[in-house]
C-alpha cells in the first residue's frame, strides 16, 4: 500500500509531465538518428558524429559544474532572494567559462587535424555551441527547482523538436551545414522561450546581490567536484567513441559503434526522468536517513523489474531494431547493441540512481572518486580491447565499467543510509 501510495503522489506532483517530455524528448532524438542516417552517407554520418563527440568531450568542463550547483543550492534555499542571488552568479560564471570553452574548441579544430576524415571541419561549425547550451541548461535547471516541471516539459520538448526540423529541412538541402545552422537555431528559439517563461523572475536578478563571499566559495567548491565528477561520468559514454575513431580511423565503423550505442545510451532517460523528478525532494530530505532508505528501496526495485524487462525486449529482438531504424547498413552493430543493451540494465537500476540520491545528500566526494576510479578503468580497458577485439572491444568495456561504478555508488549510499 506504502508502494502504491508513493506512486500516486509522485504522479500528482509532476512526475508525469517530467516523464512525457523526456520520452518524446527521446523519440524524436530517434527521428533525428535515422533522418541523419539516410541524408548523409555512412562515411559523412561517421565524421558528423566523431566531431560532435569531440565538443561533448570539451563541454564536459560546461559552466565549471554551474547548472548541478543551481539544482542543488536553489532546491534547499527556500529564501527567494538568496535563490536569485545563487542564480545570478551562476548565469555570469558559467557564461564566462563557456565562452574560454568555445575560444579553445576554435583553437583545436583550426590547428590540430582529427583521425577521422572531415571532422576537424564540422567541430569549427560547431565551435560556438557552447554559448548556447550553459545558458539553456542553466534556465532548465532553475525551473526544476522551482517544481515548475509543465514548463520545464515545454521548453525540453520545444529544443528539440525545433532541432530535428532542422536537421530534416536544413539537412536535407545543405547537407552538415544545414544540420549544424539547424542546430544553433533550435538554441535560440528555446533560450527565448526560457528568458519568457522566467521573465518574472530575471527581471529581479539586476537588483540582486551575489552571494556573500563564504557562500560563494562553497557554492564554487560543490559545482567544480560536480563537474569533475559527471565529466569522468560522461567520459564513460564518449571516451568509446573517441578511441574507436582514434584507433580505427575509419568512419564507417565509427558510424555503425555510434548507432549501436544510441538506443541503450538514450534509454537512461527513463531513470534520468525518474531522478530528475526526485532529485529535489531527496535534496530537501538529505539528513533524514529513514526516508532515504525507504524511498531509495521503493525507486530500485521498480528500476530492477522495468528495465529487466526492457533489456530482454531489446537483447531477444535486436536484429530486428537496428535493421529498421538505422537500416541494413548497420547491420555490423547488432553485436555492440546486445552488449550496450544489457548495459543499460545494469547504469539504469544501479548507477543512475545511487550516483543521483549520492549527490542530493552532498556525498559528492564519493561520486567523484568513484568517477576517477571507473574513467581510468574505462581508458584502459577501451585501449586494450579496441585494440584486440575492435568496436565490440569498446562495448564490452563500458559495460565492464558501468559493472565497476554501480557497485562502488550503492554499496557506498547503503553503507551511509544503513549508518
Amino acid at each position: 500500500m506504502k508502494d502504491t501510495s508513493t506512486l500516486k503522489s509522485a504522479l500528482k506532483k509532476g512526475f508525469i509531465q517530467i516523464f512525457s517530455a523526456s520520452f518524446i524528448n527521446k523519440i524524436i532524438q530517434f527521428g533525428i538518428t535515422i533522418v541523419l542516417s539516410r541524408i548523409l552517407s555512412k562515411s559523412l554520418y561517421g565524421s558528423f558524429t566523431y566531431a560532435q563527440n569531440i565538443l561533448n568531450m570539451f563541454l564536459l568542463l560546461e559552466g565549471l559544474g554551474m547548472v548541478p550547483g543551481i539544482l542543488q543550492y536553489c532546491s534547499m534555499e527556500k529564501d527567494t532572494e538568496k535563490k536569485l542571488s545563487y542564480l545570478k552568479y551562476a548565469l555570469n560564471m558559467g557564461g564566462l567559462v563557456n565562452l574560454l570553452i568555445c575560444i579553445c574548441v576554435i583553437i583545436f579544430a583550426s590547428f590540430f587535424e582529427l583521425p577521422v576524415a572531415g571532422s576537424s571541419q564540422i567541430l569549427l561549425y560547431l565551435s560556438l555551441v557552447p554559448l548556447m547550451t550553459i545558458f539553456f541548461n542553466e534556465i532548465q535547471t532553475f525551473l526544476r527547482t522551482e517544481l515548475r516541471n509543465k514548463e520545464y516539459s515545454i521548453l525540453t520538448v520545444t529544443n528539440t523538436l525545433a532541432y530535428f526540423l532542422g536537421n530534416a529541412v536544413l539537412g536535407f538541402y545543405f547537407s552538415i551545414k544545414g544540420i549544424v545552422i539547424g542546430r544553433y537555431i533550435s538554441y535560440i528559439i528555446s533560450i527565448a522561450m526560457g528568458i519568457y517563461m522566467m521573465r518574472g523572475v530575471l527581471s529581479k536578478l539586476k537588483n540582486i546581490s551575489y552571494p556573500e563571499q563564504s557562500k560563494r566559495r562553497e557554492f564554487l567548491k560543490y559545482s567544480i567536484v560536480c563537474c569533475l565528477t559527471n565529466s569522468m561520468s560522461q567520459l564513460l559514454y564518449l571516451m568509446d567513441t573517441f578511441f574507436v575513431g582514434l584507433i580505427t580511423q575509419d568512419g564507417t565503423v565509427v558510424a555503425s559503434y555510434k548507432n549501436a550505442t544510441l538506443i541503450p545510451f538514450n534509454l537512461t532517460f527513463i531513470p534520468m526522468s525518474i531522478m530528475t523528478f526526485a532529485y529535489p525532494y531527496f535534496a530537501q530530505h538529505y539528513d533524514d536517513k529513514k526516508w532515504l532508505k525507504e524511498k531509495y528501496n521503493t525507486l530500485e526495485k521498480y528500476l530492477l523489474i522495468l528495465n529487466g524487462f526492457i533489456t530482454l525486449i531489446l537483447i531477444i529482438f535486436a536484429p530486428q531494431i537496428v535493421n529498421l531504424i538505422f537500416t541494413k547498413q548497420y547491420s555490423d552493430s547488432i553485436i555492440n547493441f546486445r552488449i550496450l543493451s544489457f548495459g543499460y540494465f545494469v547504469a539504469g537500476t544501479f548507477r543512475i540512481t545511487s550516483g543521483g540520491i549520492l549527490a542530493s545528500v552532498k556525498k559528492i566526494k564519493v561520486n567523484f572518486y568513484n568517477s576517477v576510479v571507473s574513467g581510468l578503468a574505462n581508458v584502459v580497458l577501451d585501449v586494450v580491447l579496441i585494440y584486440k577485439m575492435g568496436s565490440i572491444g569498446a562495448s564490452i568495456a563500458t559495460v565492464s565499467v558501468y559493472i565497476l561504478s554501480s557497485a562502488i555508488s550503492s554499496f557506498y549510499l547503503r553503507k551511509y543510509i544503513n549508518s
